[in-house]
């Protein structure tokens, strides 16, 4: 299991793309962070809300991370999909027959990728976000606000990469999560607390294990789902 996680490492960074990914990501967090922040100021500074007005950090961030989150959705679905689009997905399997380890490779690759990648892209979010609402950003936990968004970000890149197996299109992939991560938060919030997309903002904003599990649970799901249609299904 080893050689096959060190080989999709290797395989993932011989690439221009999970670059270009994890640059947008981290730029994109801080970029809309910023923005939101200085849209608060700006309210302020016109009289739209009172001088003594604070706002958490998180909020700002919390969005702008579900901007940034889809950089990273890019990136992990491009450790299964470009394999898949090239044809090398037939020599990848040829080398690792027992296909298990060929998704659970990628996962890992994915998981430690998406963590590290959002802890990044949380830490600059809140820097930037913090800089613009100056003596206006309410006290906060940083760490802990940073690390919360981190696995939330890991397991979006988990999930990414079953649906990845599954759907084997860049297109459909990318569709798929955006839908379940952004798009779906427009049902109702009674409904949305068991979605990945409702349940991954209530996690980043501090609500309780609850909706960690929820998104641990999906993950989990599309994991075990995609095995054995990869077992079974030709490449």
């Amino acid at each position: 299991m080893k050689h096959a996680i060190t080989a999709e490492w290797g395989k993932i960074w011989s690439l221009r793309s999970p670059w270009f990914c994890l640059v947008a990501a981290v730029l994109l967090t801080a970029a809309m962070a910023a923005t939101l922040a200085n849209d608060f100021v700006y309210d302020i500074t016109q009289g739209r809300l009172p001088e003594s007005e604070t706002l958490a950090v998180l909020d700002p961030l919390t969005q702008a991370m579900q901007v940034g989150q889809l950089a990273l959705v890019a990136l992990a679905m491009l450790v299964v999909t470009s394999e898949y689009g090239t044809g090398v997905i037939r020599s990848t399997f040829l080398a690792r027959p027992r296909r298990r380890d060929v998704l659970l490779a990628k996962t890992a690759v994915a998981a430690v990728v998406g963590f590290a990648a959002g802890l990044a892209s949380a830490a600059a979010g809140w820097a930037a976000a913090a800089l613009l609402l100056g003596a206006h950003a309410r006290p906060g936990e940083p760490v802990t606000a940073c690390l919360r968004l981190a696995v939330v970000a890991m397991l979006a890149c988990m999930l990414t990469v079953a649906a990845g197996f599954l759907l084997r299109s860049a297109a459909g992939t990318l569709t798929t999560m955006f839908v379940l991560l952004v798009g779906l938060q427009l049902v109702d919030p009674r409904i949305g607390q068991y979605l990945p997309g409702g349940a991954a903002v209530a996690f980043a904003a501090g609500d309780g294990v609850r909706n960690v599990l929820v998104l641990v649970a999906w993950t989990a799901a599309a994991q075990l789902a995609a095995g054995p249609i990869l077992a079974r299904r030709d490449a």
